[in-house]
């Protein structure tokens, strides 16, 4: 052949070739001009993918798609949109086939921009270059077929692939009959969830081009083939790299064209069997020489990897065929690139060759019609028994020879099969973890994705029409997306796709008004201390220990504030400010009334048993201040270890299909919130046992009935508190609203049992009580002495007035006599007498001259001797009442002495460090009478009787 016919072929050959690699540009005008907009030109002279946006905004910019949403690959947004749901990323291992790239970049596309979930396509470090969205415009292959290795990986992780660097992934989309074993073991293993089909038909087998059977009709059957080892050494000659060829077969090493290469190669070049500039070229060698090799001779077949679903060895040694694979394999095999070469170059040199491949797939789209198209080659019938005979996966991988044949049953023909999509464990169980809001569509998306050969030959047809490259690739897949979207959408599983409604509650009228109570609430607490701070020396607040009530309200104030921080929105600072202010709030409020009515009711314990008491005041405080700072140490840890932060809560809402987000306070562990919630029940148990215990105290002290009322509030909105957050568990927005007003409510109602009756009260101090008590009891005593000296003067009066009475009787003695109600005309009578009466008895029968009442007594005066003594004895007792008067002024006075100590004692009680002195309460009990007469309420009592 020429030099001139030569070149004209390679020439010919070349636009096949040349349009197999990215267009080259010099400004972003011409990759516009090539791919339409969205393409640029890189540094690389090479145009960008357009198609970097997303699939469905390029294709079909009429419907407004958005940009597709980000995976793990995109190192910033600018191609892409953050989605707002949550779905877990999933990787899809792309293996080393068109077909299986395209199912990859497929199931990709359709969960990317119809559903919102992250995807990549690879198996690690290579995910980058393999996605359907890569910068550049090729069509990268992985590095292995089937990756159950990079599954297990998966399973590992319990889904999640991007905790690792290693090979792991989700979804192997095209898995052959070759596999069966091995999925089925992954199957059972527990390894695998699904082996259902992906849609298409798969035909795997022996192939020869129109020509080769054409010319050599016996080539189509494997009776034909296994004839004469000789003919087929002689018409299947193998190969000839380009390097190979020029330095054994070209006769100037290719320093000048010739039929078959136009010029040395590259380096990149020099392995491959044809590229631009070389046709290709096929000869005889050793193993072709029939005649050194009579018996060992054999034609040459085109062998596929080994951990593809090929049997070419078995099937060839098996079946007497004398055929052999000359590739660089473990298996002698060629590389899925090299086959397409060496295909193109027995088209191009119209060299006979003979080749195992499989159905669908770009190469036979693109022979299609043509002299070398794909024809079959018939083996033996497959059977069950074939089938099942075969060698397993990793056996025909092994460098022994003889386990890759494997039995000779298993060397029958593949039959068309269904192929099949392997889905990995992990991400069935990691789809049934996640909450009804979180739970990924992608997970039923996948097992219910199925596309048949017919529809995959349309993709690849319009792949091979416009030039086989990396953007023709894309094209198809995003043309068929776009053009079948409906029919995707079918397999969407219910309530998919969803739709996201990010709620701003806090500034809804709900919202406000809770923090104008909240606030309301604050400001009735600051008054009511400023109040109590004004009448702090009221007997009132004394006797409730107006230092106490100042640490109650410091602790209601607490809990108002954080009622207030419930009313806005959150924070990481707010959310654990809210907890820190309710919890101490609480601690401050209710330890202070639990310490000082302990303390009462030990100091009323003690009086019961007239014994005497010391109350250390510091003592009191130092407790409420310990047990305080242990809830505080608490907090202090909860913070460091699992503080609750500002989370986005998500809840799907009645119509299965919207997902609502709030802003609201968690930590991972809900135990902390717990333990807090047990820590303020236990306070409000407590507190409650303690009211009831001091229901018998001394009035002034005797705060049962408030107390017990507040304690019942705080028990009650507790409740609710804990009802509310069970209920709105994932209604954040609503459970911090509902706790922000039962806080309020909670507060208010808290201060006016307790606090509003005592401000109410007249200011009157401890002072004024006690000299008001001992005035009124002794007006009374002294009501009762005028009362007597009254009778005694008018029983003198009555004598004064009877001295000239005559007498009935010389007797000088009186006696006490009883006269009925009758009269008094006899002594019979007078014996039965229950009235009283003076009367001068005799030796003789007596009887009575004349009776004059004195007051209610009645008195008979008989001789004048008698009338003086009465009248002395009678002037004797107005002395003694004068006298008694006279103790009576002195008794006012001891209790004024009385009083001042007592209101230095409760002042001391109320705040002042004296108490502490064991001789301030020692003399106390001394000026009033006895240990622990100070509780006895019937000290004033016995000082009347005195």
């Amino acid at each position: 052949m020429s030099i001139v016919k030569s070149i004209t072929l390679l020439l010919g050959i070349l636009p096949c070739v040349v349009t197999a690699v990215p267009a080259e540009c010099w400004t972003d005008t011409e990759c516009i001009e090539f791919y339409g907009e969205g393409s640029t030109c890189l540094l690389t002279g090479q145009c960008s993918n357009p198609f970097m946006d997303g699939c469905l905004k390029k294709m079909n910019s009429a419907k407004n798609h958005q940009k597709r949403h980000c995976n793990s690959d995109d190192a910033d947004a600018s191609h892409c949109r953050l989605s707002p749901f949550n779905y877990p990323e999933i990787r899809v291992h792309n293996q080393d086939w068109v077909v299986a790239i395209f199912f990859s970049w497929i199931l990709q596309v359709s969960l990317m921009e119809l559903l919102d979930v992250p995807v990549t396509v690879g198996l690690g470090d290579d995910t980058i270059k393999s996605s359907f969205y890569h910068i550049e415009n090729d069509v990268p292959y992985s590095k292995t077929s089937y990756a159950w290795d990079a599954l297990q990986k998966a399973n590992e992780l319990g889904g999640n692939c991007l905790l690792t660097d290693e090979d792991c992934a989700h979804v192997i989309p095209d898995v052959w009959l070759g596999q069966q074993k091995k999925y089925q073991e992954e199957y059972d293993n527990g390894q695998l969830d699904y082996l259902g089909g992906n849609g298409q038909v798969g035909k795997v087998g022996w192939w020869i081009p129109n020509f080769t059977a054409a010319r050599h009709p016996f080539a189509i059957t494997h009776m034909g083939l296994s004839q004469d080892r000789h003919r087929l050494a002689e018409v299947f000659k193998r190969p000839t790299t380009w390097a190979d060829y020029c330095h054994e077969v070209s006769l100037n090493n290719c320093t000048t064209p010739d039929e078959f290469a136009a010029f040395y190669p590259a380096e990149e070049d020099m392995s491959k069997y044809f590229a631009s500039g070389y046709i290709g070229h096929f000869r005889a060698t050793e193993e072709n020489d029939c005649v050194a090799n009579n018996n060992t001779c054999t034609g040459h077949i085109t062998g596929a990897p080994c951990t593809w679903s090929t049997f070419v060895e078995s099937q060839a040694y098996w079946n007497n065929i004398a055929l052999m694979s000359s590739g660089n394999l473990v298996n002698r095999a060629y590389t899925y690139s090299e086959m397409i070469q060496i295909w193109n170059a027995a088209n191009a040199t119209k060299s006979d060759v003979i080749m195992w491949w499989y159905e669908p797939d770009s190469i036979l789209e693109m022979f299609r019609n043509t002299d070398a198209a794909f024809t079959k080659v018939h083996l033996p019938s497959p059977s069950i028994q074939c089938l099942e005979a075969r060698a397993l996966p990793e056996d025909k991988c092994d460098a022994n020879p003889i386990k890759r044949l494997g039995p000779k049953e298993g060397s029958c023909d593949n039959q068309p099969h269904v192929t099949k999509k392997a889905i990995a464990i992990s991400l069935r169980d990691s789809t049934l973890e996640q909450s009804p809001e979180d739970e990924s569509p992608a997970y039923s998306f996948i097992r219910n994705f199925a596309i048949d050969e017919l529809e995959v030959s349309t993709i690849l047809q319009h792949f091979v029409n416009h030039g086989g490259t990396g953007y023709a690739a894309r094209e198809a897949v995003c043309g068929w997306i776009a053009n079948n979207t409906d029919y995707l959408e079918s397999f969407i599983p219910p309530n998919h796709p969803r739709a996201f409604q990010s709620r701003d509650d806090y500034s809804e009228t709900v919202s406000v008004v809770a923090y104008i109570v909240a606030t309301l609430a604050l400001v009735y607490i600051l008054i009511s201390t400023a109040i109590t701070v004004k009448k702090r020396k009221a007997a009132v607040f004394v006797y409730s220990q107006v230092q106490f009530i100042f640490v109650v309200l410091f602790g209601l104030t607490l809990v108002a504030i954080g009622s207030i921080l419930h009313a806005i929105e959150p924070n990481d600072t707010i959310c654990m400010a809210r907890v820190w202010l309710v919890s101490l709030g609480y601690t401050f409020e209710l330890v202070p009334l639990i310490i000082k009515v302990t303390a009462l009711n030990r100091l009323m314990s003690a009086s019961r048993r007239m014994r005497r008491v010391n109350i250390n005041m510091m003592h009191l405080y130092s407790t409420v201040l310990v047990l305080s700072g242990i809830v505080a140490i608490y907090l202090l840890v909860w913070t460091v270890v699992d503080p609750a932060k500002a989370t986005e809560v998500r809840r799907l809402e009645e119509d299965s299909i919207t997902i609502s987000s709030h802003w609201g306070c968690r930590s991972e562990s809900e135990y902390w919130g717990t333990a807090y919630t047990l820590w303020e029940g236990v306070l409000i148990l407590w507190c409650s046992a303690l009211a009831f215990q001091s229901r018998n105290a001394k009035q002034e002290f005797n705060e049962s009935k408030s107390l017990g009322m507040m304690v019942y509030s705080h028990f009650v909105f507790t409740i609710l508190r804990i009802i509310v957050s069970v209920i709105f568990e994932n209604d954040v927005y609503t459970n911090s609203l509902a706790h922000s007003y039962l806080l309020s409510l909670d507060l208010t109602i808290a201060v006016t049992i307790y606090l509003l009756p005592k401000m109410v009260m007249p200011p009157d101090t401890i002072r004024e009580v006690q000299r008001r008590r001992t005035s009124t009891h002794l007006s009374s005593a002294t009501r009762d002495l005028e009362q007597e000296a009254k009778r005694s003067r008018s029983s003198m009066s009555g004598i004064e007035k009877m001295s000239g009475i005559e007498e009935q009787s010389d007797d000088d003695d009186f006696e006490k006599s009883t006269s009925s109600s009758k009269g008094d005309s006899d002594e019979g009578n007078h014996a039965n007498d229950t009235s009283p009466y003076w009367t001068k008895a005799r030796d003789a029968p007596r009887a009575i001259s004349k009776s004059v009442p004195i007051g209610p007594r009645r008195v008979t005066f008989k001789t004048d001797v008698d009338n003086e003594e009465l009248k002395e004895k009678l002037v004797m007792k107005d002395k003694e009442l004068k006298e008694l008067k006279e103790a009576l002024d002195k008794v006012q006075k001891t209790r004024d002495r009385q009083e001042s100590k007592i209101g230095k004692l409760v002042e001391a009680v109320g705040g002042n460090d004296k108490l502490e002195k064991p001789n301030n309460s020692e003399r106390l009990v001394e000026a009033v009478g006895g240990e622990d007469k100070l509780e006895n309420p019937d000290n004033s009592e016995t000082m009347e009787g005195q």
